[in-house]
């Protein structure tokens, strides 16, 4: 009788590590706060994984920020009038240029390794994840400028002149770097709750940093 009772028992405990030991793919999504360049946009992340054991899954993430209005970098190509140009050369038009209607969007394809951390708690389990891909950022804006003024004789009125509206667009296409953090909280057998914190390093001519912070969902088959 009492070996029936230990036999039980340790059947019980041994459950949830045995569920949480066993490989199995995951899907999941996230809605996040992305910042790049001291401004702050919504990100959505969908992601696709396989673990391997307790510890070690390996995860395709695809994060789309649609609304980027940071200002243009200075040596981005700029298709401008038909050339193809950079936002630095575009600046030495005299009077100075403007640029307004920012508008673009971020695109990035990253693989990561994540690493469960174990824990004593069946329900919170901390991770970290590193990894990289690359990131395609796309900006757009109306360029606005003036045609210098000729030398008029003295005594004649200004002409009035109205600014040439341009619009413009420039693209790249960079590696990406990606290491941050979380946590995994369960809220049903195969429905996980991530928190999830996340630095982007894209890697270019100019190299730039995207933070990422969000809450998802998670479930395994």
């Amino acid at each position: 009788m009492k070996l029936g009772v230990i036999f039980v028992f340790a059947s019980m405990v041994s459950l949830p590590a045995a569920a949480q030991d066993r490989s199995s793919a995951f899907v999941g999504g996230s809605v996040s706060a992305a910042n790049m360049e001291s401004r702050t946009e919504i990100a959505y992340t969908g992601s696709f994984g396989y673990r391997f054991s307790r510890v070690v899954s390996f995860v395709i993430e695809a994060t789309g920020v649609p609304s980027v209005e940071s200002p243009f970098p200075a040596n981005m190509p700029v298709i401008l009038a038909g050339a193809t140009t950079t936002a630095s050369t575009s600046v030495a038009i005299f009077p100075g240029p403007t640029f307004s209607n920012l508008g673009g969007r971020i695109v990035l394809l990253t693989n990561t390794a994540r690493i469960d951390i174990p824990t004593t708690s069946t329900r919170v389990t901390p991770f970290f994840s590193a990894g990289g891909g690359v990131a395609n950022v796309r900006r757009e804006a109306d360029f606005g400028y003036q045609v210098p003024l000729p030398v008029l004789p003295p005594g004649t009125p200004l002409p009035i002149i109205r600014p040439f509206i341009q619009h413009i667009t420039a693209s790249s296409t960079d590696m990406a770097l990606t290491l941050g953090g979380g946590a995994g909280v369960r809220v049903a057998k195969a429905l996980w709750l991530d928190v999830d914190l996340r630095l982007f390093r894209l890697l270019g001519d100019d190299d730039r940093n995207l933070g990422r912070f969000g809450v998802g969902v998670r479930y395994a088959f």
